[in-house]
């Protein structure tokens, strides 16, 4: 069974623009959901604060004596509590519309700059209250309603500024202040309070913009994670499920032969030909536990890595010693050209895929051909490499070959070359299969300088 590999880019040249990246599942709804949180937020927080601001303003309009001050703020005083009042039984009734944040800053931009201007403009002790609400528009507020806020804003505190220095309005600055012009208020000081402020407002929203803009990006990372790692978990369970009913079929035949040789043994068992059938029997037990054996580092997690300082070198030789017995009962010649190749790795793992390169190349390579392994250091790492005579790669076979259940043998299971690769890409590094010059193949294993991941612990 012949699968298309997957190709996934894992470190791009550059990070592709926000806006141009499509939104991960479930981005929308829970940025719906966070929003509508820290709506209600505010909503409680404003009527905590409701007690407090009416009184001020209700205060303010009591004790001064211009009319029309005692119009605006007693005015602000009654259609502030309504409207917070109003907006939480909303919010309770109906949640977070969507028109509900941009409105409700809206009004309160719109609500601060009459309320300021009633209190004193540039003088006033609710003037600052513009810069959180600033940074609030450039949080919550999409970037043509941000613009107009941010605008709106500013226009006021121009207002603000010329209306105290051409004193168009002689009771302007409150009187329990001492009323009159404020210290230092002349033309020049006043306007460039004014080009501050709109400096600071401009910032606070570019402030509140880039805020969204950093959460939002963090979102969109953790769900396109979580979404990789659902897709990579499903292919995970796809290729089980594939795999389990080639094993199951892989060990039918097996079973069959056991049964079958069983059967002679009880049936004869003074027959000469035992010691024959026990030796099939055996084989085809060792193949029975081999397949299984395959199948469980496949389907099994990858520990983590137990990392040390290890020579790749001292590993080669012992698995060119674990394979001689059946190198030379293959009339396979099997020879190491490795020094002393320090590198940092889990020798455990990396044995485990020099065993399994080296068992394909001694069953690839013809009776009186010889087996290479070699290993020389890379760049601070390391790299081994195993050069057989046999076929060479089947070229309709090459881009699949590490695909679970791509195999050429005619009894193999196609998990050897898959759980190896994974296991070198543990390490940070990879398992390659290359052509060799005169026929044959190489399968060149890269080991890093630093692995990916592991825990550090001392190589045996």
């Amino acid at each position: 069974m012949v699968r298309a590999g997957r190709r996934r880019r894992i470190l791009p040249a550059r990070e592709p623009r926000r806006e141009a990246m499509p939104a991960p599942p479930g981005y929308r709804e829970i940025e719906r959901q966070e929003h509508g949180r820290l709506f209600g937020m505010m909503v409680g927080a404003r009527l905590l604060l409701l007690p407090v601001l009416a009184g001020l303003l209700l205060w303010v309009a009591w004790i001064e004596p211009a009319p029309w001050r005692k119009i605006l703020l007693g005015a602000a005083g009654v259609l502030v509590p309504v409207f917070f009042v109003s907006e939480a039984v909303r919010y309770r009734r109906r949640g977070m519309t969507p028109r509900a944040v941009p409105l409700n800053l809206g009004i309160a931009v719109v609500g601060q700059a009459l309320i300021t201007f009633a209190t004193g403009g540039l003088a006033s002790p609710f003037l600052f209250i513009m810069v959180p609400l600033a940074l609030l528009v450039g949080i919550f507020v999409a970037r043509p309603g941000q613009i107009g806020l941010v605008l709106l804003q500013v226009a006021a505190v121009a207002a603000f500024a010329a209306v105290g220095s051409t004193g168009i309005v002689p009771d302007f600055n409150l009187s329990a202040f001492g009323g009159g012009p404020r210290p230092g208020g002349n033309a020049a000081w006043l306007g460039a309070e004014a080009i501050g402020l709109a400096v600071v407002l401009g910032a606070a929203t570019g402030g509140g913009r880039a805020l969204r803009r950093f959460f939002d990006g963090i979102l969109r990372r953790a769900l396109a994670a979580q979404q990789e790692s659902l897709e990579a978990h499903a292919a995970r369970a796809e290729e089980l499920t594939a795999l389990s009913a080639e094993i199951a079929h892989e060990l039918k035949n097996p079973l069959a032969s056991v049964k079958g040789l069983a059967g002679l043994l009880a049936r004869d068992p003074g027959d000469a030909k035992v010691a024959e059938r026990l030796g099939v029997l055996r084989r085809e037990v060792d193949r029975m536990q081999s397949i299984l054996e395959e199948f469980l580092n496949f389907s099994r997690p990858l520990v983590p890595l137990a990392l040390g300082r290890t020579d790749v070198g001292a590993l080669c030789h012992e698995v060119a010693a674990l394979h001689e017995g059946l190198a030379q009962e293959r009339g396979v010649a099997l020879e190491v050209e490795a020094g002393e190749v320090p590198a940092r790795c889990d020798p455990r793992k990396v044995k485990q895929v020099l065993i399994n390169v080296v068992q394909n190349a001694l069953d690839a390579s013809p009776q009186g051909a010889e087996v290479r392994i070699e290993a020389e250091p890379l760049a601070g790492g390391a790299r081994v490499r195993v050069l057989d005579r046999g076929r060479g790669l089947d070229p309709t076979l090459a881009a699949a070959v590490f695909d679970p259940g791509v195999t050429t043998k005619p009894r193999g299971s196609g998990i050897g070359l898959t759980v190896a690769r994974a296991l070198a890409r543990q390490h940070g590094g990879d398992l390659a299969l290359l052509p060799r010059d005169g026929g044959g193949t190489v399968a060149e294993l890269t080991l890093p300088a630093e692995p990916a991941g592991g825990r550090e612990e001392r190589a045996a």
